[in-house]
This record gives C-alpha cells, sequence and structure tokens, in this order.
C-alpha cells in the first residue's frame, strides 16, 4: 500500500542577464553576449523529506548562493578547483610552484565572485540528449568553457535508518501549491521581459496573433527603415537534468596497470556515475508572454509540402494546418531564415537537424515527471542541472538584453510501504 502525499519543498530562483556588444554585423555568432548569475536561491524550506549538498558531507534543508557559485566553479574550473572534503565546504584554488609542485589556497568569497562572473556567457548552444553541448558546426562545448549553466547536487533523506523504509520521489514542480505551513509557492517558470529584434536581412518568422499562428515575411526596408520582431529570450532556454548514483571501481595508474594495496589486493574507488537514461529536458512554458510551445527548433521536416507550397502559407492570418511547420520546419524558423540570409556564404542547410532525431524527452512540467527517488538508508543521488541557451530555436536571437528569470520549485511524493 503507498501513501502518496505531495510536498512543496523547495524554491530556486536563477537571475541570469543576458548582455550583448553588437558590432558592424549582426550574426548571432559575432555578438560578445556574457551572463551573469544574479539572485540565485536554492532552499529547501523545513527539511521536509530529504536533504541536499553541495559536497556529499555537509546536509541541510537550503542552500545559498554562496555555496552554489562554489560548486558552479568546480564544474567550470576542470581542475583549477577544489571543495574541502571535511564538511567546511571551503573552496580552494589549484596553483603549481616552480617546481611543479601543487599550491592550494583557500578562496574569499569576493574572489569567488569574480571567478563565477568571468566564467559564465551563456552563449548559444545546442544539445540532442540534454547532456553534451555543441554548437551549430557540432564543436563540442563543455562546462568549463562557460557556454552554459551546470551544477550538481546531492539529495537524500533525512533518514539514514533502513529500517524507517521511506522514500521521496523529487520532481520539478509547475503548479502553484500550498505548502504545510499554508504557504503558496508558485510554480517553477522562466520569463522574460521582451526584445525588440530589429532586422538587417528579409526573413520569414511565425507570429502569434490571437492565440493563433501564421507565417509572415519580414522585410528589411531600404531607406533606413526596417521590420521587427517581437522576442523572448526565455523561450530559447532549456533545462535539463541527469541523475546519478554511486559505484565502485577497481582503481588503475596512467598506464591502465592495476593499483595495489598493503596487501596486494588491487584498490577500489568510489565515483558517481549518469544514469544517462535519467536525463530529461525541459523547456519550462512561459505563460506570462502565452507562449507554450514546447522544443522548438529548426529541422528538415515540411510536413510532405512542396516548395511552393511552403511560399504559399506565407501570409497565411488562419491557424497552421500544420503546427509542427511552425515549430520544426526550417523556413519558418525565424533565427535560422535571419543566419542565412546575412550569411549566404556559410548557410546551415546542410547542418539542419533530422526531425527524425530531434530531442524526443522534452518535458512538460505538469507530468511530474520524477527527477530522482532518494530512499531511507541508502546513498545520495546526485544531480546535475544544466541550463543553456538553445541555438536551433527559433527565439534565439543575437541582440537579447533583457533578464531572464529562472524559479526552480521542486515538489516531490513521499511514497511509505
Amino acid at each position: 500500500m503507498k501513501l502518496i502525499r505531495k510536498l512543496i519543498v523547495g524554491i530556486s530562483t536563477i537571475g541570469l542577464l543576458i548582455m550583448t556588444f553588437v558590432s558592424a554585423t549582426y550574426a548571432w555568432f559575432e555578438i560578445n553576449s556574457r551572463a551573469s548569475i544574479e539572485n540565485f536561491h536554492f532552499e529547501v524550506h523545513g527539511g521536509q523529506g530529504f536533504q541536499v549538498s553541495i559536497d556529499n558531507v555537509k546536509y541541510t534543508s537550503d542552500l545559498k548562493l554562496d555555496q552554489l557559485q562554489k560548486v558552479m566553479l568546480v564544474e567550470y574550473g576542470a581542475g583549477k578547483y577544489r571543495l574541502a572534503t571535511d564538511g567546511s565546504q571551503k573552496l580552494y584554488e589549484i596553483g603549481y610552484d616552480e617546481f611543479d609542485n601543487e599550491v592550494v589556497s583557500e578562496m574569499s568569497q569576493e574572489s569567488i565572485n569574480t571567478a563565477v562572473s568571468k566564467y559564465i556567457k551563456l552563449l548559444p548552444v545546442t544539445s540532442m540528449n540534454g547532456r553534451d553541448m555543441t554548437d551549430l558546426y557540432s564543436s563540442p562545448s563543455y562546462a568549463s568553457t562557460g557556454r552554459f549553466v551546470q551544477f550538481s547536487i546531492y539529495f537524500k533523506t533525512q533518514s539514514d535508518r533502513v529500517q524507517d523504509n521511506v522514500s521521496y520521489q523529487i520532481y520539478l514542480s509547475g503548479e502553484e501549491q500550498t505548502n504545510d505551513d499554508n504557504i503558496v509557492v508558485e510554480p517553477t517558470r522562466i520569463t522574460s521581459e521582451k526584445t525588440v529584434v530589429g532586422l538587417d536581412a528579409n526573413m520569414v518568422a511565425t507570429i502569434n496573433e490571437n492565440g493563433s499562428k501564421h507565417i509572415k515575411q519580414l522585410i528589411r526596408v531600404s531607406g533606413g527603415q526596417r521590420d521587427s520582431i517581437d522576442v523572448y529570450s526565455s523561450n530559447a532556454l532549456r533545462l535539463s537534468t541527469t541523475e546519478s548514483t554511486k559505484e565502485e571501481y577497481l582503481m588503475v595508474d596512467e598506464n591502465n596497470e592495476p593499483i595495489l594495496d598493503g596487501e596486494g589486493n588491487q584498490k577500489k574507488g568510489i565515483r558517481y556515475v549518469a544514469n544517462e537514461s535519467s536525463t530529461k529536458i525541459y523547456e519550462l512554458n512561459d505563460t506570462e508572454n502565452k507562449n507554450t510551445d514546447l522544443g522548438s527548433y529548426a529541422t528538415d521536416y515540411t510536413g510532405g509540402k512542396s516548395e511552393g507550397e511552403l511560399d504559399s502559407m506565407i501570409g497565411q492570418t488562419d491557424p497552421l494546418e500544420d503546427e509542427l511547420l511552425a515549430l520544426y520546419c526550417a523556413k519558418f524558423n525565424a533565427m535560422y531564415t535571419y543566419y542565412n540570409n546575412l550569411k549566404p556564404d556559410a548557410k546551415l542547410t546542410d547542418r539542419l537537424l533530422s526531425y527524425s532525431n530531434k530531442p524526443a524527452t522534452i518535458t512538460n512540467l505538469s507530468n511530474h515527471d520524477v527527477i530522482t527517488t532518494v530512499t531511507s538508508g541508502e546513498e545520495a543521488k546526485l544531480i546535475t542541472f544544466r541550463v543553456w541557451l538553445e541555438g536551433w530555436d527559433a527565439d534565439c536571437f543575437d541582440g537579447l538584453s533583457k533578464a531572464v528569470k529562472i524559479r526552480l520549485a521542486f515538489g516531490s511524493k513521499r511514497v511509505d510501504y
């Protein structure tokens, strides 16, 4: 028998500010975009059911901004930073002296803030699986490049007693709920202010009007006048979660030879290994701006229509008979056509995503898909969060200068057996 009780146990808010410095041309890849983390809060209220940690040593019911920044630097720094293992949660910077000896120094909060601001750029990338990021030319983008936001947090139950036999299923909540203290907790959302993008090239775009979609030809008018399009940068952001679990492994040296202990037995180490099938990709609906699309991408989708039939749809004011065209046809994908019109010598036509291979794991928060399950007496689960600006999304433009705010609200289902 299962007793399922819904709990809202936390809110997290990320403020991402995308700033652009426009050069003489307007192709997105020539914009020096940067992002900075502002007012990032990760709080689990009341310690109801499970706790969180950045080091798998010190567990609490909430995490603060300064703790989360340390986790980011460990992942962005590619070996340049190390968290203390004694529960103090101090962050150390790793350097080397003239004799190539490792030198470790504790970082101040001011230096941590500076380093985080330096690393995070939030440049357009794409991902088919929510873990591996590339640019639109398929070149890998790693966390150490700072092109996307990545951090990992440990989750476990409050009880270490196996006999308590209790589990909590943890999910991102997309609904407003009331916790046990009768406090209303707002749902997970990504929102942003409107950015008006002036066009420096003719293009085709899908336009929302009165709840319907139609295709419109936007024209760069001579004499300095130009059409524009309203863009919400929040609609081009993706969020993914991946669960990792602890496992033992046999230790080897750089020559792949076994490392032995004093008794001649091969040493064992402990590591967290990602469960790739657990990854979920979310495009968080911006309901404030009436955007409900899940997973807009520029692909090779044509809906079986010829080039001429697609051209005839431009200017159609009625709702599209094939909604997928607005989401997945490159001809009507604003970013794609904008880019190609500006750079005719560097078209992305042969790099289009295959519609049949586009990410199929995009999730609506209302599904309450479980991120992980933590059980009393078991090892903690490590959850990696990634946030990126999807380069193939129709809302991915240069000139985005408005703040993007992300609120992550975690819910849980307690399961008693």
